[in-house]
């Protein structure tokens, strides 16, 4: 297990991941995906009669940009703010804090209901003992850093997880965003325009102290390249040309 912790910038961790990115073709992620199924385990939340589900996120930054600036730059160590659902379904909010000291990442996470969420949208919200410390940490960071949202990223996930190093292999297709900032809990599509060419999806590969030697064979095809993506990044870089998806 990989630790690090910076008094300055985080209170304690439980532990860093490594994290892998890679952007492929459909035809590649399709046959990719067959294979997994062989050698690992539908996520524990989805559905049997599910093979994917939304993700849509409502990233945060200050009046400098300054998460954007350290993504771009290749801060070493460095972080962002989001606001996530899933299936636009706002029974469940999550408060999400995702790190990165090089290759590595953690992810600290709390669930907030809509009354939080509305105030913390507002800027009402105020630091408290009955909320998470998560909350109150982000809630500190809003006030000082005048965090605002700044763009919405959805797309569709198909998720496979191992025990054995803790594995998670993820593909994300069709990744858009969007500036109806507004918009995070809408049960409704979103004006969006899409991150990726035609035809290109994500595959992402999440695991702990080690990644399982048949999982790596299982995913590789020969052609892959580890890519240094962000979906945030690219989101807040691209020109906007809206269209509906």
């Amino acid at each position: 297990m990989i630790l690090w912790y910076n008094p300055v910038m985080f209170e304690e961790l439980s532990r860093y991941r490594h994290e892998h990115k890679y952007i492929e073709s459909e035809s590649d992620l399709s046959a990719a995906a067959v294979r997994l199924r062989a050698v690992m385990k539908k996520d524990p939340h989805m559905t049997e009669d599910k093979s994917c589900y939304n993700v849509r996120s409502l990233y945060f930054d200050d009046q400098f940009d300054s998460f954007l600036c350290e993504n771009l730059n290749g801060t070493d160590e460095r972080c962002k703010w989001r606001i996530r659902i899933y299936d636009r379904d706002s029974s469940y909010i999550s408060l999400e804090r995702k790190i990165r000291k090089g290759d590595l990442i953690a992810k600290q996470h709390c669930a907030i209901d809509t009354a939080v969420f509305s105030a913390l949208m507002d800027k009402s919200a105020a630091i408290s003992s009955s909320h998470p410390d998560l909350v109150n940490v982000f809630i500190k960071e809003m006030k000082t850093r005048i965090l605002r949202p700044v763009v919405i990223v959805e797309y569709e996930r198909t998720p496979f997880v191992c025990k054995e190093g803790n594995t998670r292999v993820t593909i994300d297709r069709n990744i858009r965003s969007s500036q109806e900032t507004d918009a995070l809990l809408a049960d409704r599509p979103l004006v969006c325009r899409p991150l990726l060419s035609t035809g290109q999806n994500l595959l992402e590969v999440k695991y702990d102290a080690f990644l399982p030697v048949y999982i790596a064979r299982t995913i590789e095809h020969g052609r892959m390249r580890r890519e240094t993506f962000s979906k945030y990044a690219l989101a807040r870089r691209l020109p906007y040309n809206w269209r509906q998806v």
